[in-house]
């Protein structure tokens, strides 16, 4: 009789295991999160932005100084600039493919002073904490960013002015420039003009954000140029002393990419929209108050590219913009 040679079961079951940890444990180095290996452990252990794959910094304007490295609260930036420009640069790198995530800035301190010229490219920049009475950061200053800069997103901040101009020039320098949960006060250090004017600047969005008090231009400016994409959605602009929103120049778009301005609530002194009947904005659904004592003062919508608008005026007067017949 021939005799059997038989592996014990555990034997079998090691092997498996190994082979299956070995091959796991190979895919896992090839596809591992593309952090820096020059950043701290917190910060390659921090989870918030494993779906981006990207980086996480943070903002403290607390912190007496701005000499740390950003990779935790207790690390933390003082300036938001500072991060910005980490950030800017880290999507930058190519050595560890890097373009194609997205970072995150978590910024906090009561109230942020600074000017900001310089947008990093693919980030998150989110307002936490509080400052006053307010669940966010604030962010005073008259911001004009003049760098190449893509899809820069902006959650929960509150924007305030510290001189009597705009707060938020946008340019075709940069695109894709989003704004979500935000609010611009026209008051800070001085009364604002206008919250956000943009020229050229493409697959901008604005949505759910609230533009409170007396802008003494209008609080959103859509200067000539190209608007593809653009968004303005469910925002509350409430007490600004001359127009809402305005098309100031010639605008177009390209392959028929409207932009798009719907479900807004809009209560000024002059005129709640202009759009500039260039056939390239569509308006919907939007819900608005004008002191203007006739129509003509009231509102500008081109009724071919409008939808289920209504308008009061005059204190008396309500209109639905396309008129129903």
């Amino acid at each position: 009789m021939k005799k059997r040679f038989l592996i014990p079961i555990f034997v079998i079951f090691a092997l498996i295991t190994g082979l299956f940890l070995g091959t796991i444990g190979s895919a896992a180095t090839y596809n591992q999160p593309l952090y820096s290996t020059t950043q701290s452990t917190d910060l390659q252990k921090d989870a918030a932005n494993q779906r981006n794959g990207g980086q996480v910094y943070y903002v403290d304007g607390n912190v007496i100084n701005d000499q740390g490295d950003g990779t935790s609260w207790a690390t933390a930036y003082q300036k938001l600039s500072t991060a910005m420009a980490a950030s800017h640069a880290n999507i930058g790198l190519a050595s560890n493919r890097a373009w194609a995530a997205r970072n995150i800035i978590y910024a906090r301190g009561d109230r942020l002073t600074e000017t900001l010229i310089a947008f990093p490219q693919k980030t998150d920049i989110v307002g936490v904490g509080s400052c006053d009475n307010f669940t966010r950061v604030a962010v005073r200053g008259n911001h004009a960013p003049v760098n190449a800069a893509v899809g820069t997103r902006f959650f929960n901040i509150q924007f305030e002015p510290t001189t009597a101009a705009v707060i938020m020039t946008l340019t075709s320098a940069s695109t894709g420039i989003e704004f979500h949960g935000c609010i611009f006060e026209a008051w800070g250090a001085a009364a604002a003009t206008t919250a956000i004017k943009t020229t050229a600047h493409g697959w901008l969005k604005v949505e759910d954000c609230e533009f409170n008090g007396a802008y003494s231009d209008t609080v959103i400016d859509i200067a000539a140029g190209n608007v593809n994409g653009m968004r303005i959605l469910r925002n509350s602009i409430q007490g600004g002393a001359q127009n809402g929103i305005e098309v100031t120049g010639t605008t177009t778009v390209t392959r028929s990419m409207m932009a798009l301005i719907a479900d807004n609530l809009i209560q000024v002194a002059g005129f709640v929209i202009l759009d500039g009947d260039d056939d390239t904005i569509n308006v919907m659904r939007n819900r608005c108050i004008s002191a203007g004592a006739t129509e003509a003062a009231a509102f500008e919508i081109d009724e071919g590219h409008a939808v289920d608008n209504v308008i009061t005026y005059n204190d008396t007067t309500s209109v639905m913009v396309p008129i129903i017949p």
